[in-house]
Formats: C-alpha cells, sequence, structure tokens
C-alpha cells in the first residue's frame, strides 16, 4: 500500500513538474519571439546581470583565466552565483541574450516543484496533501507579477527557487535528524543562496534557526542554561588573553574611529594613501578573528564536534566555513554589511504606508484578480491554527513566511519585487489551510465525495486563473516593461556597432549617465574582451561641473574611440543622481572644446530623440 502511495505522489509530482517546464518553455519562446522588447528601462539592473555573466562566459571561451578570476572578483556587492549559471548557459547555448532570462526561468521551474513538495509533505493525509499541494502551486504558477520577474535577468526568480530548495532541504532533515546527509543538503543549499544574494539567505536562516530552537527547545534551553552559567568576568579575562583578539578589537576601534571622522589619508613615503573608506582595515580586523577561531578549533575540534551535533557540524563545515572564508576577500566583508544595513536605504515612509502598498502588490500583482487574495490569505491563517497537525518541521514554512512579510514591511524602500522569493511560502500555507479544512469533511463525506469536492475545487481555482491578461500593475512592481513600454533601448548602439570593430577600448559618454547596456552589446557583438570602461559622471551640480570633469576625463582617456550620445529628450533621465539633460549636456561641450579625438559620423537615433557620434583618437 505504501508503494502505491509513493507512486502515485511520484506520479502527480512529474505532471507538476513537466506542467511547470512546459509553461517555461512558452515564457522562454515569448521573449524569444521578441526579445529586444525586455531591454528597456536604461537604467535597469539587468543591464548589469547579463553584463557580468556575459564577461565570465567570454573569459571562459577564450580560456582566459585572468579576464575570469578579475571579474569573480568584483562580485562583492552582488554574489557571484546568478552570474555563474548564467555563464555556463552561454557557454553551452552560445554567446547570445535571448538565453539571458534562462536562469530565472530555472528557479521558477525550481519554484513550482518544491511549492508542491513542501506543501504535499505537511499533511500526512494523502488526498489533503494533494489538494493542498494543487492549491499552493496553481496560486505560485499563476501569478502575474512573479511570471514577470521570472522572465528577465534578475536574481529575484532564481532566488525563489534556491528559498523554496531550502525549504524542502529543511523538512527533509526534521523528518530524520539522524541522517548527516540531509543537513549537508540543507547547508549546501543555504551557501548556495548566500552567494546568490545575500538578503534572500538572511531572510530564510531567520526563520530555520527559529523553527530548530524551538523544534528541539529542550536542547534550546540545557544550551542556554550553559551559557547563563558561564562567568562573564573570567569570560572577558579570557578573552583579554588572547592576543588575536586583542589586535582585531584595536583594529576595529580604528575602523569605527575613520568612519566617525570621514575622509582620513596618511602621508607614507611622500604620497598621500587614503584610508577611507576603510574596507581594508576591516577585512584585517576581520581576519585575525577569523585566524583566532580557526586555532581554537584546531586545538579542540573534537570537543567542538561533539557538541555541535550533526546538524551543528554539517552547518558548520558546509554553510558557515565557505561563507567565513569568503569574506577574507578584501572589501567583501564591509560590502555585504553596507548592503544589507541601513546604510543602504533611504528613510521609509511608515508602517501604515508600507502595509497598505505590499497589499496592493500582493492583490494586484501576484494573483490574476485582486479578489483572489483574500481567500489566500485566509486559509494561510487556517493553516497557521492548525500547525500541530502537520508534518515535523512545519513551522519553518509559516515562520518564513510571516518573518518575510515584516521584513519588508519594515525595510524603508519599498518595491514590489521585494516578494517575489517569499511569496510562494503564502500560497504553501494557503494550499497547506485549504487540505486541513478538506481534512475536517473526513468524518462527515466518504473519501469519494471528498475526493470529489477536492477536484472540483481545484479545477476551478485553476479555471479561474486561467485566461486572464497581465495587469498593467503587474509589470510595474515587477519593473518589467510593458507592451507599451516603447522602443527598445538595444536602439541606442546597435546602429553604429561595426564602426567599433577592431577598438581595443571604447567609452561611451552619454547625455544620460551610465548604464551597462553599452559594454554587454559592444563585447557581445565583438565576441571578446574589448575594454568598455564605465565614465561615471554623476552628483554634479551644474553644466559646466560635468563639462570639466569630462574634460578631465578625455584628456586622461586611453580609449581607441569616444562615442557620445547627445538626448536633449527628457525621456532618459534620473534625477536623484543628476543625470538630467540640463547639467549632462556639459559632456557634449567637452567634447567639442577638445583636440585628442577627431569627430566621426554622426548617426540620428530618432526612436531614442537622440545622435550618437562616433570620435576616434587621432
Amino acid at each position: 500500500m505504501t508503494d502505491r502511495r509513493n507512486r502515485l505522489d511520484l506520479l502527480a509530482f512529474l505532471i507538476v513538474l513537466a506542467a511547470a517546464i512546459a509553461i517555461a518553455g512558452v515564457m522562454f519562446a515569448d521573449y524569444y519571439r521578441s526579445p529586444d522588447l525586455l531591454w528597456r528601462y536604461y537604467y535597469h539592473d539587468r543591464n548589469s546581470h547579463y553584463s557580468f555573466g556575459l564577461d565570465l562566459a567570454l573569459a571562459m571561451r577564450d580560456l582566459d583565466p585572468v579576464w575570469f578570476f578579475t571579474e569573480l572578483e568584483k562580485a562583492k556587492v552582488w554574489p557571484p552565483l546568478h552570474g555563474l549559471v548564467l555563464s555556463a548557459v552561454l557557454l553551452v547555448g552560445g554567446i547570445d541574450y535571448r538565453l539571458g532570462i534562462v536562469p530565472s526561468l530555472i528557479g521558477w521551474v525550481a519554484t513550482i516543484a518544491f511549492t508542491w513538495l513542501i506543501a504535499r509533505r505537511l499533511i500526512a493525509g494523502r488526498m489533503e496533501g494533494l489538494f493542498a499541494a494543487a492549491v499552493a502551486t496553481i496560486l505560485t504558477a499563476a501569478s502575474p507579477a512573479f511570471r514577470l520577474i521570472s522572465a528577465d535577468v534578475m536574481l529575484e526568480g532564481l532566488g525563489a527557487g534556491l528559498s523554496a530548495a531550502a525549504l524542502w532541504a529543511y523538512l527533509h532533515a526534521a523528518a530524520a535528524p539522524e541522517k548527516a546527509a540531509r543537513w549537508r543538503l540543507l547547508a549546501v543549499i543555504l551557501t548556495a543562496l548566500f552567494f546568490h544574494k545575500g538578503n534572500y539567505w538572511g531572510l530564510l536562516l531567520a526563520p530555520i534557526a527559529i523553527a530548530f530552537a524551538t523544534e528541539h527547545w529542550r536542547a534550546t534551553l540545557a544550551t542556554a542554561r550553559a551559557v547563563g552559567r558561564v562567568r562573564v568576568g573570567a569570560a572577558i579575562a579570557a578573552l583579554l588573553r588572547q592576543p588575536l583578539l586583542i589586535l582585531a578589537a584595536l583594529m576595529a576601534a580604528l575602523v569605527g574611529y575613520i568612519y566617525a571622522r570621514g575622509p582620513t589619508a596618511l602621508e607614507l613615503f611622500g604620497k598621500s594613501v587614503s584610508l577611507y573608506p576603510p574596507e581594508n582595515l576591516t577585512t584585517i580586523a576581520y581576519a585575525l578573528v577569523f585566524l583566532w577561531w580557526a586555532l581554537l578549533w584546531w586545538r579542540h575540534k573534537a570537543a567542538i564536534d561533539r557538541a555541535l551535533g550533526i546538524p551543528g557540524r554539517a552547518l558548520l563545515y558546509w554553510h558557515i566555513t565557505p561563507i567565513a572564508i569568503s569574506f577574507l576577500l578584501p572589501h567583501r566583508l564591509s560590502r555585504f554589511l553596507w548592503f544589507v544595513g541601513p546604510a543602504n536605504n533611504p528613510q521609509g515612509d511608515g508602517l501604515w504606508h508600507s502595509a497598505r502598498f505590499y497589499w496592493h502588490v500582493f492583490a494586484d500583482a501576484f494573483h490574476t484578480q485582486p479578489w483572489l487574495a483574500i481567500p489566500a490569505l485566509a486559509f494561510a491563517v487556517i493553516g497557521a491554527l492548525g500547525i500541530r497537525r502537520l508534518a515535523p518541521g512545519a513551522r519553518v514554512v509559516f515562520l518564513f513566511a510571516a518573518l518575510a512579510w515584516i521584513g519588508v514591511l519594515i525595510h524603508p524602500q519599498h518595491q514590489g519585487r521585494f516578494m517575489s522569493t517569499w511569496v510562494f511560502a503564502v500560497w504553501i500555507c494557503s494550499g497547506v489551510g485549504a487540505g486541513l479544512m478538506l481534512g475536517r469533511l473526513r468524518g462527515l463525506l466518504s473519501a469519494w465525495v471528498r475526493a470529489t469536492v477536492a477536484g472540483a475545487a481545484a479545477a476551478s481555482l485553476l479555471l479561474v486563473n486561467v485566461g486572464h491578461a497581465i495587469p498593467e500593475v503587474a509589470y510595474t512592481y515587477a519593473i518589467h516593461p510593458s507592451p507599451n513600454s516603447g522602443p527598445s533601448d538595444l536602439g541606442l548602439i546597435r546602429p553604429y556597432l561595426d564602426e567599433l570593430n577592431g577598438a581595443r577600448e571604447v567609452t561611451v559618454l552619454a547625455t544620460f549617465g551610465s548604464s551597462k547596456l553599452f559594454a554587454w552589446v559592444i563585447r557581445e557583438h565583438c565576441r571578446c574582451h574589448m575594454i568598455v570602461p564605465d565614465p561615471f559622471i554623476a552628483d554634479l551640480a551644474t553644466r559646466e561641473d560635468v563639462r570639466r570633469v569630462a574634460a578631465e576625463r578625455i584628456a586622461r582617456s586611453t580609449a581607441d574611440i569616444i562615442v557620445t550620445i547627445d538626448a536633449p529628450s527628457s525621456r532618459y533621465e534620473l534625477p536623484s543622481v543628476g543625470w538630467v539633460y540640463s547639467r549632462m549636456a556639459g559632456i557634449v561641450d567637452a567634447m567639442n572644446e577638445q583636440t585628442r579625438y577627431a569627430r566621426g559620423t554622426t548617426y540620428d537615433l530618432p526612436d531614442q530623440q537622440a545622435q550618437a557620434t562616433i570620435w576616434r583618437r587621432r
């Protein structure tokens, strides 16, 4: 009987997986037919993400390890996993921007698959579990905003897939806590999630830690009592006898002083050496602590392993250690702390405004019809109330959904895409609630009647979600160009690409600021390591300031060709960093005044309301 049930579960999962792959194939075909339409919104992060993956692929294709590891070392604010996956796709499928969304589609399929597996695992009863999985999967697969963000060159799609995989791995490990291989699997997935994006990792790590601590409350209490018995004075005295920790503390104090003081420099051998920001000093302070821990572990490895137990050892060696080693790389720790910390966030508009904003996002963008959000949330609450009847480890899913929602509410930045990597957990909770409600009919209706009710309900939910056009608000919150978003940004560079052939270095100076768009289009065109520097000119107050800075850059430039793009229209403007034509036109002034580069052909770019001029070094 058990084998038959397992076969039915496997068959159901394979059907869901095949359907997810088929839908992802349709999403890919839609993009592939008109790929240029995705490349709108000049300042969008997709340009940077694709450029990074492309550079890694070209470096590996050309067997250029110096270029490869140089690019890899730059992955500090955005870790390298997405770029590595994208580079593998480009190496296998060919250097082609039409393959750029494949990593996100892989993440979308993984999210659907693990949503099914998680919801099915949480409820022991076969009928109730399959019904819960069906509800959760339909809501996830039908979500307009989630499909849009997963058909983009962004990090959210793969981040959602890794988050779902980690949740499933935790449940898998919690079901057999004595099996070390299951905890190692969880540790490896969490490590991959960290190297994909740190905030996605943080959102998931907290509920896993809380769930594990509360599910093993006796061990948690014993640990707390042991910590409580530690004599604070003796512990501090012991730490003060550690030279490495003393040096680290002094270095940390120096770092804090420099940050408080502001720009700081030293005179060394007649040269001014800047100490601000003190990112290298931060790495040194951390390296001292790391060395102290490494020596402590070496001396007491056996005792540490016994104290940690099976889950702790797996996480220490397969998760914490790789991350700890990565922070030894220059600037890696300080950039990570900046990215996840308050310094990277503007002031928010208050909790009430945040709650209203994210409710509209959840209802209007992540559901095919806004009214579906109300029963989805109601069934999620029912699932939470029945958590004691669920499988071991189930609370981690509800904690993840709740803590992630709280996290975005209190985050000062409000962006609809922030929900993309965890909203599937809310729908798993909804499916579980629906499954528990079906279970309450067990004593009232026969199995066949309940199966009919469940089938009809799942079919109705599917029909309700089929055949709807993606609402405009979903495009907005997913930061995805809608069909009516205007011409592709690729028109800014394609008309004159052949003029750049043979150049070693090309600089593009645009009156609307910087983007990685030019770098990836030029390199993909030549399939080579052409240098395309980022002439970042921003936050200047006047046109004269821009002219002066641009003139200095031009005088020092090593580029063979400079391309200027003059766009008086306000279509491309970003006032927050000073990228407005009234100031940035200083670039055109500087280029007209200089004598190092000779003016070449000028190209009209009518769709972009701009002109591009080629300047060749004399």
